[in-house]
């Protein structure tokens, strides 16, 4: 890629621990070699803080922002840099690193700085989740890769910041299990569109279902590639991906059909593609966006951002 001012940004937690400040270190002494330098941004608790630093870097004339964290701070990031012209590069330092696995063959410091160094940023749609909470107050959040709801979504954005540190990804498996015995499952109306006039019309009939399991996707990693075959960043549309198995023996039965790789061929497997879409539930969910937990509702939109923002992918 072209450099003007020879300057990247890194946007970091400080309190990450000492892995965190070494592998911020070895990405300063490989990019300080490349006769590129590294300014540091560091997030606070302070609510989209790496979002509004990425928003202040871009101002600055950086060349490029790179995300050292998880899901959550690469998604910050990226929507600070909207509309800025700036490009984003991850550096995966969470525990999911879902949107790094999906762009990245091997995400490490050497291969990241030689992708900097000779790659060039594409184009990658985000999703905009629009909804009122049960308070009556409103919401709209950004994401980058997907949106979950149901029991089983719950149990990986409910890890505690401790069991995830102490277990890492084996969390989220012990979790997603114990859920499955008793997935409660939800009756969920699906109502999609074109987005051409602004939002939902009638131009698709809605569709009522009970699942125990949805996603709204904009990304997957390779090896859950089979959860939306095709599902592609950049092509303005997102993936809504129902698992319409209610108990125990049909999301085990359901789960043979995925390691075949042919999930579509189950009755129990839901999926459409989409610019906009409602979800309207029998009960209050709670919106779990790339694996942080939102506030209960019933009724939410989700709507693409095409090409918002640059990405620098392998």
């Amino acid at each position: 890629m072209q450099f003007a001012s020879k300057r990247i940004a890194v946007i970091f937690n400080p309190k990450g621990g000492s892995a965190r400040g070494a592998l911020i270190e070895q990405l300063e002494a490989a990019l300080t070699a490349r006769g590129l330098a590294l300014v540091r941004y560091t997030t606070t608790p302070a609510p989209c803080s790496a979002r509004d630093l990425a928003a202040e870097a871009g101002r600055t004339g950086v060349d490029l922002v790179i995300a050292c964290g998880g899901d959550g701070t690469v998604c910050q990031a990226a929507e600070g840099l909207i509309g800025s012209g700036v490009p984003l590069a991850v550096m995966p330092a969470g525990t999911g690193n879902l949107f790094a696995r999906a762009f990245y063959a091997r995400p490490d410091v050497p291969r990241l700085v030689d992708l900097i160094a000779s790659g060039q940023p594409q184009p990658i749609d985000m999703m905009r989740l629009t909804y009122t909470d049960l308070e009556g107050l409103p919401h709209e959040q950004l994401y980058l890769v997907a949106l979950g709801l149901g029991k089983m979504s719950d149990a990986i954005s409910g890890a505690s910041v401790e069991m995830k540190r102490r277990f890492g990804k084996l969390t989220y498996v012990v979790r997603m299990l114990a859920a499955a015995f008793n997935p409660d499952p939800v009756t969920y109306t699906f109502q999609t569109a074109s987005g051409e006039k602004g939002g939902i019309d009638q131009e698709n009939p809605p569709v009522t279902t009970r699942a125990s399991l949805v996603f709204a996707i904009n990304a997957v990693p390779p090896a859950m590639a089979t959860l939306s075959r095709g599902c592609n960043a950049s092509d303005g549309l997102l993936d809504l991906v129902a698992l319409k198995a209610t108990g125990f023996f049909s999301l085990l039965q359901l789960s043979s059909r995925f390691l075949l790789g042919r999930p579509d061929l189950s009755p129990h497997y839901l999926r459409a593609r989409t610019k906009v879409l409602r979800i309207n539930t029998d009960r209050p969910v709670c919106p779990n966006i790339d694996g942080d937990p939102g506030r209960l509702t019933q009724s939410m939109q989700i709507s693409t951002l095409p090409q918002a923002v640059k990405v620098l992918v392998s």
